[in-house]
């Protein structure tokens, strides 16, 4: 086989389950004020779904302020997370087996996954802030983290 077109296959897997997307968040005047912008690596289903997600989710309270974002495509999506199985909270394990089993969609799953991912991220940033300002120690953050990983992934 040649060389290039094993490269190109090689970089062809590597991007599959990679995306990024911005857009841009303007005033009444059309003047860009903002962005956002959501990306996710190694996301293999669900992926744009999840990208839209995080999009709206960054956008919400510009959008609630009466800016205008550049993908009005997702002004018009229904973002409403499935109800997770019966006492259970979400995370990506429990997300993964009723994608796979068929109980929720691509497009719920890369909902969930985004939402899940995105309370992760926005505990570990207090933390970060917190650890930055002396608030506390590493070892404390690095329980934080523990345990937020693990309502995250589920394992």
């Amino acid at each position: 086989m040649n060389r290039n077109l094993v490269n190109i296959i090689i970089l062809l897997v590597f991007l599959s389950g990679c995306a990024e997307r911005v857009i841009d968040i303007s005033d009444n005047e059309g003047k860009i004020v903002g962005g956002c912008n959501a990306g996710f690596d190694w996301h293999l289903y669900g992926l744009q779904d999840s990208i839209d997600y995080m999009l709206y989710e960054c956008a919400k309270d510009s959008i609630a302020k009466g800016y205008t974002i550049s993908d009005e495509r997702l002004l018009t999506i229904d973002f409403t997370l499935p109800a997770p199985p019966k006492d259970q909270l979400w995370n990506k394990k429990i997300a993964m087996s009723e994608f796979h089993s068929g109980k929720i969609t691509e497009r719920e799953l890369g909902y969930v996954l985004a939402e899940t991912e995105y309370q992760y991220i926005r505990v570990i940033w207090v933390a970060e802030d917190d650890l930055a300002n002396g608030k506390i120690t590493q070892a404390e953050f690095n329980e934080i983290d523990k345990t937020a990983k693990l309502k995250w992934l589920g394992e």
